[in-house]
């Protein structure tokens, strides 16, 4: 082995050693729980898919339900065509 190759090999395994030489972090244990202060969704014991009295509200979660059915109801009609022509 040349000594360029071994002085290579010897400079890349001094890099790698300076990769892992981290020192741990203490995190706080303490979790804190977040509640809203200007809405009462923290109240409400159930979930609708559009709700009229939150004010943030903008309907997407019922548009997206309603995109899906449709999706799934035109390919269900076009598979029961399809079966039909055979």
């Amino acid at each position: 082995m040349s000594s360029e190759v071994r002085q290579y090999i010897i400079e890349d395994a001094s890099k790698k050693s300076e990769n892992f030489s981290a020192q741990l972090l203490k995190l706080p244990i303490k979790k804190k729980i977040l509640t809203s202060k200007t809405s009462n969704l923290d109240k409400c014991a159930y979930w609708k898919l559009y709700d009229k009295t939150n004010i943030h509200e903008d309907g997407d979660q019922l548009k997206a339900v309603t995109g899906i059915c449709l999706v799934l109801g035109v390919f269900s009609f076009i598979g029961l065509y399809s079966s039909l022509l055979n």
